[in-house]
């Protein structure tokens, strides 16, 4: 059966009468009337109740109605993703420096390994708080941040990935002792750190206050906003850092850098993937989220786990 006869029999019902419908459709008034008699002869029942004033559905009729809403989404779907058909996906992603730096090179390498001729990306590194809020005004597709406390919103969808955690740094050239360290022998020297609103900075003042200090105890604060430039200068012996061991952990490996451990201190902050909550099944989306989960050599998050049954 056409389309066009259901969607005749959805106007009928919806404007009660044979004759503004055919208004509606700009059909005569007995084409209309045609188009329900056929849909009833096909069927083999009165869809229409003519007995009163206004036309209304029989039960019979209430069904195909309901029926033909689901079938008439479907086209406009079809008709949707035929148009689209050819157009590249635009995904916009929201990042924080650090995971852009160590892990999202990886990310990209699964994902558009085969999706290179069917996406174009849009990255954008943010602060964490930005992400969220972008994420929430739909300028970013899905986010992927580093943060301290919790993250909520009914809008969006969040997937919990491995924590991340900071250290504090600094280069051999200022001869700071690995072992033993104290927070006053970190002051001697300048802080380079990120400017406000980045969580490494928060969880370093709330470290910080909970020894009764702040970030003006060192000798002095240079803020960089840039963390290529911030291991670099640690490198050279500029100051001391406190970044995500993620990014050191190769120099520390090689000796270029000292890790100092504080008694007390807190390291770890959260780390999360967010999306739309009203978008998380659409394709694209789900397969860079399985590509974040792979490279974090976590399971799909959309697949269900495997149970092994008890010996």
């Amino acid at each position: 059966m056409e389309t066009q006869y259901l969607r005749t029999l959805m106007m009928v019902l919806e404007t009660g009468s044979f004759s503004r419908a055919a208004e509606k459709l700009c059909l005569s008034q007995s084409t209309v009337s045609q188009r329900i008699k056929l849909l009833e002869d096909h069927y083999g029942c009165q869809l229409v109740d003519r007995s009163g004033s206004i036309l209304r559905a029989t039960p019979p009729g209430e069904r195909v109605l309901e029926k033909t809403n689901l079938i008439l989404i479907a086209e406009q779907e079809i008709e949707n993703e035929m148009k689209n058909m050819g157009r590249k996906v635009q995904l916009a992603v929201g990042f924080t420096p650090t995971f852009g730096i160590v892990y999202l090179p990886k990310v990209l390498n699964l994902f558009m390994r085969e999706k290179s001729d069917e996406v174009n990306l849009k990255l954008i590194a943010q602060q964490s708080e930005q992400s969220i809020k972008a994420l929430i005004a739909k300028d970013f597709d899905i986010v992927v941040i580093e943060h301290c406390g919790e993250l909520l919103s009914e809008e969006v969808a969040y997937f919990p990935l491995p924590p991340d955690n900071l250290v504090l740094v600094s280069s051999p050239l200022l001869q700071i002792p690995s072992e033993g360290v104290t927070l006053k022998d970190l002051f001697k020297y300048h802080l380079i750190t990120r400017r406000e609103g980045c969580s490494s900075r928060y969880l370093l003042k709330k470290n910080l206050c909970r020894f009764g200090f702040c970030v003006d105890n060192f000798k002095g604060v240079d803020v960089y906003d840039d963390l290529h430039l911030t291991i670099k200068s640690v490198l050279l012996g500029q100051g001391v850092a406190f970044v995500s061991r993620d990014l050191v952990a190769d120099h520390i490996q090689r000796g270029e850098v000292r890790e100092h451990s504080i008694p007390g201190f807190l390291y770890t902050r959260s780390r999360t993937l967010a999306t739309d909550q009203k978008r998380i099944k659409n394709y694209y989306f789900k397969n860079f989220i399985e590509c974040v989960h792979s490279v974090f050599a976590l399971p799909s998050p959309f697949k269900p786990p495997k149970h092994t049954e008890a010996v």
